[in-house]
This record gives structure tokens, sequence and C-alpha cells, in this order.
């Protein structure tokens, strides 16, 4: 009975690995198609206040501007050579402008305490 018990734990072992293997296959696989899906230049940025739309930046036009947000709230975002990026915020965690230069479709940049969140878009 026991040498029958260990082959079981022993063939378990292994489907559980070949069970994981698929799914870490297919993750791989969804990431990437993903990826290559999104890898197109932006064309837009949509600019969103406490979910209502505010302003739509064209990415091919240099341009600085302001957003002010919930609270009194304020940020300064920054459009060049087809990136966006947010300058200065008022917020104090700043992790709205850690977040860096963004230039793909499907990218974002999103302030909490201000309720700014800007999208990036490509062609429709």
């Amino acid at each position: 009975m026991r040498e029958q018990d260990g082959t079981d734990r022993g063939r378990r072992r292994r489907n559980d690995l070949l069970l994981a293997a698929v799914f870490l296959g297919l993750a791989g696989i969804f990431g990437a198609g993903y990826f290559f899906a999104h890898r197109a230049p932006a064309m837009t940025a949509e600019v969103t206040v406490d979910g209502q739309l505010v302003d739509t930046l064209d990415l091919s036009e240099n341009q600085e501007i302001t957003i002010e947000g919930v609270r009194d709230g304020r940020n300064r975002l920054v459009v060049e050579n087809g990136e966006i990026w947010c300058a200065e915020a008022s917020c104090p965690d700043k992790v709205c402008v850690r977040q860096g230069k963004q230039s793909r479709d499907g990218e974002m940049i999103v302030c909490l305490p201000n309720r700014m969140t800007v999208k990036v878009r490509g062609e429709d």
C-alpha cells in the first residue's frame, strides 16, 4: 500500500507542476499580446477630474497646462515630443510626478488626491 501512495504523490506533484507551467505559459502569451497591441504611439491624452472629461490634449503639439483638481489641487502637465508627464503637483505624495513620461496607447497618469487621470490614446 505504501508503495502505491508514493507513486500517487509523485504523479500528483508532476501534474501540479505541469498545470502551473501551462498557466504561466498562457499568462506570458496574453501579456505579450497586450504589450504588442499597445505599442502604437499615442495621438491624444484625455484628462479627467473626478470622472469628468476636462480636456483632450494633442500630443503632437508641445504645450503646458495646469489642471484644477478637487479641493484646490493642481497638476501641471507638460506635452513635448509626443510624450506627456506631470511636472508638478500640489498633492503630498507626488506619485503622479514620479510616474514619468507616457507616450503609448493605454498608458495612464493618476493623481488620486486631486482625482485627476490622464489616459493616453492612440488611433481608434
